[in-house]
């Protein structure tokens, strides 16, 4: 999973989201299942950012 598959389906969400915000939208948007999961996983907070969602993603894997 890449940055930018990640971004592809957050790209146009309204930020800043909460981690239930985010997986909604991308759910909303068609993402695949290993999005999704790994959305989930995301601590609870709220992003600012697309690139923020992907370094914390990255800091977890």
């Amino acid at each position: 999973m890449t940055a930018s598959r990640i971004h592809e389906y957050l790209r146009d969400a309204p930020y800043p989201a909460t981690r239930e915000d985010l997986v909604d939208y991308a759910r909303e948007a068609g993402a695949p299942d290993d999005i999704l999961l790994a959305l989930e996983r995301l601590p609870e907070r709220r992003y600012a950012s697309p690139d923020l969602v992907t370094e914390t993603i990255g800091m977890l894997m």
